[in-house]
């Protein structure tokens, strides 16, 4: 006489490779989030330091300064409407945050937004 089903240890094998299956895939996506969000967080702080160094460069600053978020979309340097994919503020809640220039030894102009 043949059975029609499955025995016990065979659905508990099926049930154990389809555990295994996606603890790796979720696992692995949230991996890729992770690095996605890192990458989107490296260009918005681009943007934000490109801004700053067009500035000094336009009012040929020369010293180190700092240039305040708010002066950047002033003059049209930032979009108002960016924003932080680590907080997800807008730029504009954020307008008192500065950008630092710093000129090296040889005049090399260098931005940097820490936030």
């Amino acid at each position: 006489m043949k059975s029609k089903g499955f025995t016990l240890i065979e659905l508990i094998i099926t049930i154990a490779l389809i555990a295994v299956i996606s603890v790796t895939v979720g696992v692995s996506l949230n991996g890729l989030l992770s690095r996605q969000k890192d990458k989107k967080i490296a260009e918005y702080k681009k943007e934000i330091e490109a801004a700053a160094c067009t500035y000094a460069e336009i009012n040929d600053i020369t010293t180190d300064s700092e240039i305040g978020i708010n002066v950047l979309i002033e003059n049209g340097l930032l979009n108002k409407d960016l924003v932080n994919p680590n907080t997800d503020k807008s730029i504009e809640e954020e307008k008192t945050n500065k950008v630092t220039v710093e000129f090296d030894s040889e005049g090399i102009k260098k931005c940097t937004y820490d936030y």
